[in-house]
């Protein structure tokens, strides 16, 4: 049975958080607020999104930032692999792999959820000078999926939030907070740069951080939970 504290982990970083952001991204489609933005970035003039057109934004907020995370995981990753050789790191040997599948997990899941929803981009819509009608249909053939919800950059942003939880694990509040700021911060700006570029809706971003939070939590409760059986 659970120690009090694993399942305080559980209920606030498996339930609460997630459900708080879930319930964000619920509220910010059914208010009106996703398309309250989108038409802020909207340019009825010429049809269109400006920033899509914007090469410096699709190069450093996009590309570059892409790649900027997955150097993170490749660093972890490293980290990781080395830790079964040098005798510095393997005491953290158990939060190294569990922080790699972590920040693996969340993504993957976001990527597999695009591919069975409909759910349209923005830019996709006929208000926005696209093609297509809303739609939020699940399970739908691959031809008629929107590969758009949720977002898969913010994910990317979002699973450096794994850093956080590999704070809690090894005990060191100081990557805690670190983590849960880089994290954030680079959600966010993952966020807002696609948001800005018409790829996403605000909801469609904060679906990712709830999925990503959520599975990150899941990933690290075994560690947590044997670390509490063991004190």
């Amino acid at each position: 049975m659970p120690k009090p504290a694993a399942s305080r982990f559980l209920l606030v970083h498996a339930l609460l958080v997630p459900g708080a952001l879930a319930l964000a991204a619920a509220l910010a489609r059914q208010s009106g607020i996703d398309r309250s933005v989108a038409d802020f970035f909207f340019d009825a003039a010429r049809g269109g999104f400006p920033a899509h057109d914007w090469t410096w934004l699709e190069l450093i907020g996009h590309r570059i930032a892409k790649s900027a995370a997955w150097a993170v995981w490749l660093a972890v990753l490293a980290a990781a692999v080395a830790s079964l050789r040098v005798d510095r790191l393997a005491a953290y040997r158990g939060v190294l792999w569990t922080t790699v599948v972590a920040m693996a997990a969340g993504p993957l899941i976001v990527v597999g959820l695009k591919n069975i929803n409909a759910h349209p981009c923005p830019w996709d819509l006929k208000q926005y000078g696209g093609f297509a009608d809303d739609a939020a249909a699940w399970f739908v053939p691959a031809a008629q999926a929107g590969r758009c919800f949720p977002s898969g950059h913010a994910a990317g942003g979002f699973s450096l939030l794994a850093l956080y939880f590999a704070g809690y694990a090894a005990n060191d509040r100081r990557l805690m907070h670190a983590g849960l700021a880089i994290g954030l911060a680079a959600g966010f700006i993952f966020s807002a740069v696609r948001i800005a570029q018409g790829a996403h809706f605000v909801s469609h971003n904060l679906w990712s951080a709830a999925v990503v939070w959520f599975a990150a939590a899941l990933v690290f409760a075994p560690l947590v939970m044997a670390q509490e059986r063991a004190r």
